[in-house]
């Protein structure tokens, strides 16, 4: 399976990885229109004004090919997915638990809202299982939905990469695991 063929990825790193932009020129590469939806709140940008330059760099890096969407609350994610009309990139993964005040998604909806889109998908989602063991119970709670929502996305996609200091890695593709049960 050729990465210009496929149509579902899932793009895992750390902060500030290069895991958007790449995720990014692999969607652009492959459809001359796309969806970018946003899933962090909208207050993140007004209330930090680090996460709002990061987002004016983003949007800097998308042509005018792309059509940007806010999500409006974190419950929308599965009926958004469900009708993709453009290929589209979903960035992020982390960004939409955090923004869920209770931690609560529905992963076996997500997972059948992704293999029944009829859309090529592309996840970007943070991995934070390599970072510092968070004290806080919520920060607890976040690494361990993240791991399992990133394990969930993984399990649909149809390639999974990880991205470090700006270079990728694939860590799936199902032509190796063919044949093999």
């Amino acid at each position: 399976m050729d990465i210009n063929s496929s149509g579902k990825f899932i793009f895992l790193g750390g902060a500030r990885s290069g895991k958007s932009q790449i995720a990014e020129l692999a969607i652009a590469k492959r459809h001359p229109a796309i969806c970018y939806l946003a899933t962090a709140p909208r207050a993140w940008s007004v209330a930090d004004a680090d996460f709002a330059a990061r987002l004016v760099q983003h949007q800097a890096r998308r042509g005018s090919n792309w059509q940007s969407v806010e999500l409006a609350a974190p419950g929308d994610l599965y009926e958004f997915i469900e009708r993709a009309e453009l290929p589209t990139l979903i960035d992020s993964v982390g960004g939409w638990l955090a923004g869920d005040p209770d931690f609560q998604p529905d992963l076996k909806r997500l997972q059948a809202a992704i293999r029944n889109c009829p859309s090529p998908l592309s996840f970007v989602a943070e991995e934070v299982g390599l970072s510092v063991h968070p004290v806080s119970d919520a920060g607890r709670r976040y690494v361990e939905l993240l791991g399992r929502t990133n394990q969930a996305i993984a399990g649909c996609v149809d390639r999974a990469f990880f991205v470090v200091a700006g270079r990728l890695t694939e860590l799936y593709s199902p032509t190796f695991f063919e044949g093999q049960k």
